[in-house]
């Protein structure tokens, strides 16, 4: 559940080109360039179940895959009969794995060293500046692309929505998955999620420390949840974590995870946050409303004074 569908489709393509690859050096015979795609076609293969698992931070397998394709596109390009195009690919996988200045940064030393790895040949002055010039471009692309977007990263990470939804949104968003998951046949869950302290943090401190711990939380949810899932804002500190495709077993864990994720929350006036929350998945033929009733009547139950 940790990984993204367009994270999975991004990685599944890279492993089809690993694989491609690898058997294309096997037909052209090859031999002593077939282990470096074969190895990383191995170790994205065993990443994926993995990061689908949360037992591996998407962060640390964009940079094992930025580090295992620097590898291949320095073994690939002194044989290439087009050793420029591994140049090129090399700085985009840096901007698109890495933020700004360090991408910006590697970029900029990878130029002359693969330039040193291609041969003399193309360790010229005018192959120098090509590089260069298209790091620049790159660069350029990728600050244009996250002025559009509002994005803070341009990585193969997935553009998330808004982090939390008004209830209105919540609630019109929820009407779309019923339908969605009715019409296919597929299971839906929600989340309904308390947290005390933003109650505590309101009335003692003002608004100020209640927005900055729910902005908090919220970018906590964000962080241990799909792209695919909405978290929206109900009630009195109650929130829904809608949850396409997912059954109760599935939303069962997710809510352990997101507890214990939760914690890292903290602030020196009120401690770490808890959570308390309540499974409820949509039943066969159940309508909207009657949904939407239980998550009430389970907001409610939360909503009542625990020991």
């Amino acid at each position: 559940m940790a990984l993204s569908r367009y994270k999975l489709i991004a990685q599944l393509l890279t492993l089809a080109l690993l694989v491609g690859l690898a058997l294309w050096e096997h037909l052209m015979r090859h031999y002593d360039l077939i282990l470096p795609p074969t190895l990383l076609a191995i170790a994205l293969l065993i990443s994926l179940p993995l990061q689908w698992l949360g037992r591996l931070r998407p962060s640390v397998a964009d940079h094992l895959l930025l580090a295992g394709g620097l590898v291949l596109c320095a073994v690939e390009a002194p044989s290439s009969a087009n050793p420029m195009l591994w140049l090129g690919l090399s700085i985009t996988l840096s901007f698109l794995l890495l933020t700004f200045f360090p991408a910006l940064l590697l970029a900029f030393c990878l130029v002359p060293i693969l330039l040193v790895l291609i041969g003399d040949g193309h360790l010229a002055a005018l192959n120098l500046v090509f590089g260069w010039w298209l790091m620049l471009v790159a660069a350029a692309l990728t600050v244009l692309l996250d002025q559009s977007s509002h994005a803070k990263r341009f990585t193969l990470t997935p553009w998330r929505r808004d982090k939390r939804l008004s209830a209105t949104c919540t609630r019109e968003n929820l009407k779309i998955e019923i339908a969605r998951a009715s019409a296919l046949d597929q299971p839906l869950s929600v989340l309904v999620v308390y947290i005390p302290q933003l109650d505590q943090a309101g009335d003692q401190f003002g608004g100020h420390l209640r927005e900055v711990l729910l902005s908090s939380f919220s970018s906590v949810v964000s962080d241990n949840s799909r792209q695919s899932d909405l978290l929206g804002e109900n009630h009195a500190n109650v929130f829904w974590l809608i949850l396409p495709n997912t059954a109760e077993p599935g939303a069962v864990a997710a809510a352990k995870r997101l507890s214990d994720a939760v914690t890292a929350v903290a602030h020196p006036e009120i401690g770490a946050l808890e959570s308390y929350s309540r499974v409820c998945t949509l039943q066969s033929q159940e309508s909207a409303e009657r949904f939407a009733r239980r998550l009430e009547a389970a907001a409610t139950k939360l909503l009542e004074p625990h020991a």
